[in-house]
């Protein structure tokens, strides 16, 4: 076609933008209104020349550019086809696109320009914001404004990227500005600010942040105004599924960070802006919240059990979407509402619970005996199995117990951990498995942290002792962080004494906090050791009604870093450890016999790993530990046995307990605060993996 033929060359249309871009800020200097409106945004540094930012004026006469750009050997075709020009219809002269605006060149991933936003100046342009339109070299769904500038100019900074996602470019030159300031600090992450040219927020727009800043933390900072929580509805579907880390901020009411800069010192606002980001979902509640009370579908939530309902309704999905922020959510809606949080938790399960109709979390897979065990590949990614050690010298091998870990490693690689550590003099070994709670890097951190500083404890104490090790130093290491950025994870830990009076020559002890569970046989039934620290777990104690696979199944109560731990003793053996993602993918049948039936518990392990992998994306871990004197009695029934909690209560206040010498069964430990914890409950406002 002849359109497609005097279509000039992208690299023409590269250096037309390029031209342009140097007129428009050579032409800066002599606009008093383009001084005056980067001085009222706190942006006037963007005006050097130098600056890699190249903000620009372009004039009111209709073909200043034009002409310039003729006069450097550019044809008609190329200023029309970069977007700059147009011809005029009836004159058929080339006139100026962009005319009394302040230019903000867009840049590519490689900061070529290939086009303009611009801010008109002179108060009569129907369109405040101006943008090039579609060429070939500008497709506005595939570019955000500041990133290219950003990537060839990095901001200073240690750690994962946090990128904040602001709605235009005097915001994004604003929180450049403070990022800068920022950077001042002595070990900060390195602080990117980008805008969309011209569109919402689009998926192509955060794939091209993930490729080239993978592991960002994606913040949304929208002005604070109704369009600014417009932006943010529109917006969340696609950025709540973000892979890593994604949070909100809620700036005040009327103002953007350009406006902020205006008010304030870089650091102030920077810091403002900072103590304000929330997780995402935290954020889009609020604003339903303050949605339902503006168009009057709520108006007093605490006299009308019907306002109460319908709140519920608008933000369950939202908890369900935070990873690690239930507990906060429910508080903040309960201030936003007027109401306790533990109500709003309570209300929110049976809200979600009363849409979906059906059991929630992971479709268990088909109904099928357990596979037999090959070594022939399986689809996706590979078990890793860590094998048994030779006995230590000194130890009866009848004192020792074997173990296997294997893990399924779906799109969360790395969220899990499992450490063993065994003492040869004493013959104790203590495992300690860890699960982080959401999809961030942090998570990942949080597990290891856990599971290698409880095991280290536990070897020299008790597991309780452990936790109670592990929670003080995760929550020191996080001292000071934003909630947003600090891990969190459930822990379980186990210990195995050799001891001569239990049948198989070895006992157990058990910690946890969270819902990773322990398995065993007995009597011929698969019986669960732990109790999950979960709302469904606490309001089945509490004598209420419970749908299996709700969504309070997925609401923690507890984990490593606050609430209760539990602790329990065990004669018996084989165990089973497993992360949720473990016992939601897998029935209890099947694990009951694979646990009854183990002869190899590295194949076994393999094998439920494998199984997971192909019912679950989640990153699971299995733990089997086998006395070796004990094989395992043949399962006669797949019920599963209700767990048995020897004790609840604050880490520290059972820290020095232990079960030396205690019988057959658990024994009836107790202290003060975990019988203040039975008698009162806890909040159930949780935490969801």
């Amino acid at each position: 076609m002849p359109s497609e033929r005097l279509t000039p060359p992208p690299e023409r249309l590269y250096a037309v933008n390029a031209a342009a871009a140097q007129f428009y800020v050579s032409r800066l200097p002599v606009s008093r209104k383009a001084a005056r409106y980067l001085h009222s945004h706190g942006i006037s540094a963007t005006a050097d020349p130098t600056s890699p930012w190249q903000v620009g004026y372009a004039p009111g006469r209709w073909t200043e550019l034009a002409t310039q750009l003729r006069a450097a050997g550019f044809t008609d075709e190329e200023v029309t086809g970069a977007g700059l020009g147009f011809i005029h219809n009836r004159s058929g002269h080339l006139l100026d696109r962009f005319r009394d605006r302040l230019m903000f060149p867009i840049t590519d991933a490689h900061n070529r320009v290939v086009g303009f936003t611009a801010r008109d100046l002179s108060g009569r342009a129907d369109a405040k914001w101006l943008n090039t339109p579609e060429t070939a070299i500008y497709r506005k769904r595939l570019l955000l404004y500041g990133l290219g500038q950003q990537l060839a100019h990095r901001p200073a900074g240690i750690g994962d990227p946090i990128v904040f996602v602001v709605e235009g470019a005097a915001d994004v030159l604003a929180m450049h500005r403070m990022a800068a300031a920022h950077a001042a600090i002595p070990e900060t992450q390195p602080l990117y600010a980008v805008a969309p040219c011209g569109t919402n927020l689009t998926r192509e727009q955060l794939d091209l942040i993930q490729q080239t800043l993978p592991g960002a933390h994606l913040i949304l900072a929208f002005d604070g105004d109704e369009a600014g929580r417009r932006a943010t509805d529109r917006v969340y579907p696609i950025a709540s599924r973000w892979p890593g880390q994604v949070s909100g901020v809620r700036l005040p009411k009327g103002q953007d960070p350009a406006d902020m800069l205006g008010d304030m010192d870089p650091v102030w606002a920077i810091s403002e802006i900072i103590g304000a980001v929330q997780p995402l979902a935290q954020v889009q509640m609020a604003n339903t919240i303050d949605r339902l009370f503006a168009t009057k579908r709520i108006t007093d939530p605490v006299r009308f059990v019907e306002d109460r309902i319908t709140a519920y309704r608008a933000i369950a999905e939202l908890f369900v979407d935070a990873p690690h922020a239930t507990r906060d959510m429910a508080e903040a809606a309960a201030e936003q509402l007027g109401l306790a949080a533990t109500d709003v938790a309570r209300g929110v399960i049976e809200a979600w619970s009363a849409r979906t109709d059906t059991p929630g979390g992971t479709d268990p897979p088909p109904d099928t005996a357990a596979p037999p065990f090959t070594a022939e590949p399986s689809e996706g990614p590979p078990a890793e199995v860590s094998t048994p050690s030779s006995p230590p010298h000194g130890v009866a091998e009848s004192d020792i117990t074997v173990s296997a870990t294997a893990h399924s490693t779906g799109g969360r690689a790395g969220a899990t951990a499992a450490i063993t550590r065994h003492d040869a003099g004493s013959g104790t070994t203590v495992w300690a498995l860890a699960d982080g709670i959401g999809r961030h890097a942090q998570a990942a951190t949080a597990a290891q942290m856990a599971a290698d500083i409880a095991a280290t404890v536990s070897m020299r104490s008790t597991p309780a002792a452990g936790l109670h090790a592990a929670r003080a130093a995760i929550n020191a290491f996080y001292g000071g962080v934003h909630a947003s950025q600090a891990g969190d994870a459930s822990l379980l830990v186990v210990a195995a004494y050799p001891s001569s009076i239990h049948r198989h020559g070895v006992r157990f002890e058990l910690a946890w906090a969270g819902d990773c569970r322990a398995y065993t046989i007995r009597a011929g039934q698969l019986a669960q050791v732990t109790a999950d620290h979960t709302a469904a777990r606490q309001r089945h104690d509490q004598g209420e009604r419970v749908t299996p696979g709700g969504i309070a199944e997925l609401l923690l109560t507890s984990s490593i870093r606050v609430g209760d731990i539990s602790v329990s003793p065990l004669d018996e053996g084989p165990l089973l450890l497993c992360t949720n993602g473990v016992h939601r993918a897998i029935p209890e049948h099947q694990l009951a016999a694979e646990l009854a039936g183990m002869s190899d518990a590295d194949g076994t392990a393999s094998r439920l790993a494998r199984m997971v992998g192909q019912h679950s994306a989640r990153d699971s871990t299995v733990l089997l530990i086998h006395p070796r004197s004990a094989p395992p009695s043949r399962v006669t029934t797949t019920k599963t046995a209700s767990a048995a909690v020897t004790a609840s209560g604050p880490p520290g206040a059972l820290a020095k307990i232990s079960f030396v010498g205690a019988g057959a069964g658990p024994a009836a430990v107790t202290t003060p605060e975990s019988e203040t914890a039975r008698r009162h409950g806890r909040s159930s406002a949780g935490r969801r993996r």
